[in-house]
């Protein structure tokens, strides 16, 4: 079975090959406004400089839904893991044809130097939300009336708390180290989303939508100060971001950049979903979004203080970053250590330092720094893995 079928909504992309204020929109060609056009070629790291490979070892399994990329607490040591009935499309999407979704099981597990603990088992009409901070990780539940809540489970025990329940459908949320929340919501009778922001101690702010156009899968920068939300409209998708500095900066501010004027709705959710929770915005260098280019069919990174993105090596669809550069980045077939060119107008480099197929996180362990999510026959192997010196 090929990485794409297990790692749920990064499928699509193979598949596919067969009223707010805007300061400033970018009208290049979509697809092209951050992106260099193709190099004539991609580089492999010199092995004369560089000569690694990954060392691991199992330490535990976990059962999945078939399609859920789980959620890892911002230090890496904790793992919510969503198993049973894997959720419809409409579901996935926050379509107005939502229905609640089965009971599931939720496994919290933390990552230990030998072993994988088991925390305790959580079950509920759930959907995993796209964030997690220290204190615990989202979920996301469809509701009878067509009202959609969000909740965060704690790691170390006790109920979900609700953060957001109301008479409106409040769906793809995430969460940034110091509590604040992202999310887009919608009227139960309307099918498109505004983005909504819920800073500390402060009341919400709403970017609203335009022309019939959705905010949605906010994404948190590192820094505290930056937000990006992609804007999908009929077959259009775009990338805005903006700062937090107080509510009319975030909402006056927003500018957008067109990605790609031929995309559907699940490739356009395809986009974040491999990146979710810390990975879509890691931490080191500047604030930064990593995503599934629609059009590229590959990863690309890209950051407000750069005017082109930095583009993966093709075929790259998951990665995890170790700093600023570099990281761990899976094709169908192989991991990669990547380092991203230091301007968007240069190619990748990479070497191959593994063939086998599986999902990159940070674990938390000080010795093992990388945990790989390996799927099979809806089940998680789990590996801790370190970079070393091949020779």
């Amino acid at each position: 079975m090929r990485f794409r079928r297990l790692v749920g909504a990064a499928l699509i992309v193979t598949a596919a090959s067969t009223s707010g204020c805007v300061a400033r929109e970018v009208g290049r060609t979509p697809g092209r406004f951050i992106t260099p056009e193709r190099a004539d070629r991609e580089e492999s790291l010199d092995p004369n400089d560089v000569s690694a490979e990954v060392a691991w070892r199992r330490i535990g399994e976990v059962d999945y839904d078939d399609f859920s990329i789980p959620l890892s607490s911002p230090d890496g040591r904790y793992l919510a893991v969503r198993s049973g009935a894997p959720p419809t499309w409409s579901a996935i999407l926050a379509k107005p044809d939502a229905r609640p979704t089965s009971v599931v099981s939720i496994e919290i597990l933390r990552i230990e130097p030998d072993a994988v603990e088991r925390v305790r088992t959580i079950r509920g009409p759930w959907l995993l939300g796209r964030g997690a901070d220290a204190r615990g990780f989202l979920i996301e539940e469809q509701r009878p009336d067509g009202t959609r809540r969000i909740g965060r489970v704690p790691w170390s025990g006790g109920e979900p708390t609700w953060l957001v329940d109301d008479e409106f459908v409040n769906a793809f949320a995430t969460i940034g180290p110091d509590g604040t929340l992202a999310w887009s919501r919608r009227r139960v009778e309307e099918s498109s989303f505004d983005l909504m922001v819920r800073r500390p101690d402060t009341p919400d702010w709403r970017l609203e939508r335009r022309f019939e156009r959705s905010w949605i899968d906010p994404v948190l920068a590192d820094d505290g100060r930056t937000i990006f939300a992609l804007r999908r409209g009929d077959g259009t998708v775009e990338l805005g971001w903006s700062r937090l500095t107080d509510e009319a900066r975030f909402r006056d501010g927003m500018i957008t950049h067109p990605i790609s004027i031929r995309t559907n709705e699940r490739l356009v959710h395809a986009m974040l979903s491999p990146q979710v929770g810390i990975e879509a915005s890691p931490p080191g260098g500047p604030p930064r979004i990593i995503f599934l280019h629609p059009d590229l069919q590959r990863l690309v990174e890209w950051s407000p203080e750069r005017d082109l993105a930095r583009p993966f090596p093709e075929d790259v669809i998951v990665a995890s970053m170790l700093d600023e550069d570099r990281g761990i980045a899976a094709t169908d077939d192989a991991l990669l250590f990547v380092e991203l060119a230091p301007s968007g107008g240069l190619p990748p480099a990479s070497i191959r330092v593994a063939e086998t197929l599986a999902i990159p996180r940070r674990s938390g362990i000080e010795t093992d720094p990388i945990l790989l999510l390996r799927p099979g026959s809806g089940r998680f192997e789990m590996l801790l893995a370190r970079l070393r010196d091949a020779n």
